[in-house]
């Protein structure tokens, strides 16, 4: 693999657009159970607090070089602040946020003892965004699109998108702007008509299809049913290209009008945590797809990528050198040409 499209990154300019959040973690100890009710006591020693949703996929676009502007929604609140001034200290300076006062800043509170997670704590309102709020959000896009390469629409299930905001479809395709998905579960996929590429992960194409949950460990060895899904998505949504990730098995890919599946499997050496890998994984897809590369090239470094990320605790980034040196590994062992 050339590895000079490395030098090309810094001339892109993406513009992500989704839900965004705080994740906080409260990291101690656990070693006795509360007299109160039959749960462990855990004794916080130290507190962390990450990027995390469109946030952390921003994150990554910049860490890796990329141009990269965000638009969200937050709370009118403390936490909307915090996530502001973390924003900044990240290095991600394009940022606007429409304001809503009706829901709080999103924030995900993880306890973990011994490394090991106990319990999450979500501050959150899920109903969609007021109509005129909706409009806002979605002429902004409208507003933005000349001055980007390619859109982001990370949809998390939380209300930003529907039909009012994914309006901005229309314009994109008339540009000529790509608009790449991360899709929720409990969207509809009609609700994405008209975009460029999906990247569900296995549970999600499930979902999105119909199929009952259950199963996904061997529907992602199964490449007539995979290859079955992604037609599916394909044919409903109009895109180009869906691409299913598969956890341990990898991720595979059917771009339209092709009769057969591409798998690249997992690069992944060590797993700890999953959390955010699905947002590394669309930030380099993404970010390749509008340096021209092909989809199983956008895949194979998207899988580099997030075999690094998952091998770390909570949502993460990727630099480019970490990229650099993993391709290089990558390539030295014949995983990737």
């Amino acid at each position: 693999m050339n590895l000079e499209f490395l030098k090309e990154i810094s001339k892109s300019h993406l513009l992500v657009a989704g839900e965004v959040g705080i994740d906080e973690y409260l990291w101690g100890d656990c070693s006795r159970i509360s007299p109160e009710a039959p749960v462990p006591v855990v004794e916080v020693e130290s507190q962390t607090f990450k990027l995390g949703l469109s946030a952390n996929v921003a994150q990554n676009l910049v860490s890796l070089g990329a141009k990269t502007t965000l638009l969200s929604v937050k709370g009118a609140d403390i936490d909307g602040i915090k996530l502001g001034q973390m924003l900044a200290e990240a290095g991600i300076s394009q940022v606007e946020f429409i304001e809503d006062s009706s829901r709080p800043t999103l924030r995900k509170v993880r306890v973990l003892a011994q490394k090991q997670h106990v319990v999450r704590i979500d501050y959150e309102r899920s109903h969609s965004l007021d109509p005129k709020l909706a409009k806002q959000f979605t002429d902004r896009i409208c507003d933005l699109l000349p001055t980007v390469d390619g859109v982001i629409v990370q949809d998390y299930g939380k209300g930003i998108w529907n039909v009012d905001t994914m309006a901005f479809l229309k314009q994109a395709k008339f540009m000529k702007k790509p608009v790449f998905v991360d899709p929720s579960r409990i969207s509809s996929l009609d609700l994405y008509r008209g975009v460029t590429l999906l990247t569900p992960n296995i549970i999600e194409a499930e979902s999105l299809c119909g199929i009952p949950p259950g199963k996904s460990r061997l529907v992602g060895k199964n490449d007539e049913a995979l290859f079955n899904m992604a037609k599916r998505i394909l044919e409903t949504t109009e895109a180009e290209v869906a691409i299913i990730t598969c956890g341990d098995s990898g991720m595979v890919s059917v771009s339209r009008g092709e009769t057969r599946l591409n798998r690249i499997p997992t690069f992944a050496r060590d797993v700890f945590d999953v959390t955010g890998a699905g947002d590394t994984v669309i930030a380099v897809l993404s970010l390749m797809n509008i340096l021209g590369h092909s989809i199983s090239s956008c895949m194979q470094v998207a899988n580099a990528a997030a075999g690094i990320v998952v091998g770390r605790i909570g949502a993460s980034c990727i630099t480019q050198e970490e990229l650099r040196v993993e391709l290089e590994r990558l390539v030295k062992v014949g995983l990737i040409s």
